[in-house]
C-alpha cells in the first residue's frame, strides 16, 4: 500500500509585495502564528498585492483607510469569506510600518482621528476579542466623539480631556438621538475612554464620568388615589374577622403613611412600640426609619388577640 503524502499549499504572490513574502512569513512566525495561519496570511498578502497592482496603487497607499476599505469590499464582492474586513489588514500594515514601506508620517497624513481609530479597532479586536460588527458600532461612536472634540477646540489634545468635556459632548449629542441611541452612544463612549486610559493617553478613568441615560418620556408624578376609592376599599374590610382587621390596617398604613407594599409586609410584632405609638419601617438599602403608628391602626389591631396586620394568611 502506497503511503499517503501530504503537500503544503503555498500560494504564489505577485505584485509590489512579491519581494516581502519570506520576511513577512518569518515576522509572523516570530510572533507565534501557527504554520496554517502563516500560509493563510500569505494568501491574503498575495490577494492584496495583486489588487494593488490592478488598481495602480502602491504599498504606501495602504496608509489611507479608504484604500483598505476598498480592498475589503473587493474581497467580499469576489466571494471570499475569510480576511474580508478592513480590520484584517492591521497585521500586514503593521509589518509594512515595521520595515518602513508605510511610514508613520504617511499614516498620520490620514489624520489624527483616523490613526487613533485604527489603534482603537486593533485594541478591541486583539485585547477585547470583539466581533467585527460590534467593533464597527464602537468605532462609529468613537468617531462622533473625536470629531466633536476637533470641532470644539480645533484638535484632539486628549491629554487635556476632563470630565466636563465628556459631559458637554453628551449634552450636545444625546438630545439629537432616541433614548436607545443615546444609551448606545453613552455606553460606547465609555469603551473609548477606557481605552484612552489603558494606553496612557489620559490620566484618569473618565469612563466613570459618563452618566446613565434616563428615559423620561411620558413620566410624571403618580396620581393620587381618589378619596372615594380609598373609602370603598376600607369599607370592604370585615372588621369582625382577623383577616379583615389585618387588611384594614394594611390599607391605612399605605394610604396614611405612603409606605411601600414591601415595607408594610416587612413589619413584624417586634417593630411596633405600642406604648410610644411608633413602628420601625425597613426600607430599601437596609435603611430603617421610625414612623408614628396611626391611632386608628392601633385601635383596629387592639381589637384582636394578636396584631391583625401581622397575621400571615396562607
Amino acid at each position: 500500500m502506497r503511503a499517503m503524502r501530504w503537500h503544503l499549499w503555498v500560494p504564489k504572490v505577485s505584485g509590489p509585495w512579491a519581494l516581502c513574502v519570506e520576511g513577512y512569513e518569518r515576522w509572523l512566525s516570530a510572533r507565534g502564528h501557527p504554520p496554517g495561519l502563516v500560509q493563510t496570511r500569505r494568501w491574503q498578502l498575495g490577494e492584496l498585492s495583486a489588487w494593488l497592482e490592478r488598481e495602480g496603487l502602491t504599498v504606501g497607499d495602504l496608509a489611507d483607510p479608504l484604500v483598505r476599505e476598498r480592498f475589503a469590499a473587493a474581497q467580499q464582492a469576489a466571494g471570499h469569506r475569510s480576511f474580508v474586513s478592513r480590520l484584517s489588514l492591521r497585521v500586514p500594515v503593521a509589518y509594512l510600518r515595521e520595515i518602513g514601506l508605510v511610514s508613520v508620517t504617511e499614516l498620520a497624513a490620514a489624520g489624527p482621528v483616523e490613526e487613533l481609530l485604527a489603534a482603537f479597532r486593533a485594541y478591541l479586536a486583539s485585547e477585547r476579542g470583539l466581533t467585527a460588527g460590534t467593533i464597527k458600532g464602537y468605532e462609529r461612536a468613537a468617531r462622533v466623539f473625536l470629531e466633536d472634540r476637533v470641532a470644539q477646540i480645533g484638535g484632539l489634545e486628549l491629554e487635556r480631556l476632563i470630565a466636563a468635556d465628556v459631559s458637554g459632548f453628551l449634552a450636545r449629542e444625546c438630545p439629537r438621538r432616541s433614548v436607545s441611541a443615546a444609551r448606545d452612544l453613552a455606553a460606547r463612549s465609555r469603551q473609548l475612554l477606557r481605552y484612552l486610559h489603558v494606553v496612557g493617553v489620559i490620566e484618569g478613568p473618565l469612563e466613570w464620568s459618563v452618566p446613565p441615560v434616563a428615559d423620561l418620556r411620558g413620566r410624571s408624578l403618580p396620581k393620587a388615589v381618589a378619596p372615594e376609592v380609598i373609602t370603598a376599599l376600607l369599607a370592604s374590610c370585615d372588621l369582625e374577622l382577623v383577616i379583615g382587621r389585618r387588611d384594614f390596617a394594611v390599607l391605612l398604613l399605605l394610604s396614611r403613611l405612603g409606605l411601600r407594599a414591601g415595607e408594610v409586609a416587612a413589619i413584624g410584632l417586634d417593630d411596633v412600640d405600642w406604648r410610644v405609638g411608633e413602628m420601625l419601617v425597613h426600607g430599601k438599602g437596609h435603611r430603617e426609619d421610625t414612623m408614628p403608628l396611626p391611632t386608628v391602626v392601633s385601635y383596629c389591631t387592639s381589637r384582636a388577640p394578636v396584631c391583625g396586620f401581622c397575621v400571615d394568611v396562607a
